[in-house]
């Protein structure tokens, strides 16, 4: 049966090569800051508008009483009520 118990050799090169395992972060100063650019590729997932085309993807809640239904001549997204667009449900 093999072992898999580690060296004292090994235990001893990872005690001395260890690292802390935590760092100081400074929220007030982030190493990257996300600005969105202007125009955005909403589409809709459930109750929220996604944007895949920024380097981050980001959305945007809408709810379960909205639906898009398209996008302006400007590219933002047109919302309008479910009841509006499949009537009174039942």
């Amino acid at each position: 049966m093999p072992s898999y118990k580690k060296s004292t050799t090994q235990e001893k090169l990872l005690t001395e090569n260890e690292e802390p395992e935590s760092e100081v972060l400074n929220f007030e100063k982030p190493d990257f800051e996300f600005i969105p650019k202007g125009n955005h590729e909403f589409r809709q997932q459930g109750f929220y508008l996604i944007c895949n085309s920024c380097e981050l993807q980001h959305a945007v809640w809408i709810g379960p009483k909205k639906i898009m239904v398209g996008l302006d001549k400007d590219g933002r997204p047109i919302l309008k009520d479910r009841i509006e667009v499949f009537g009174r449900q039942a």
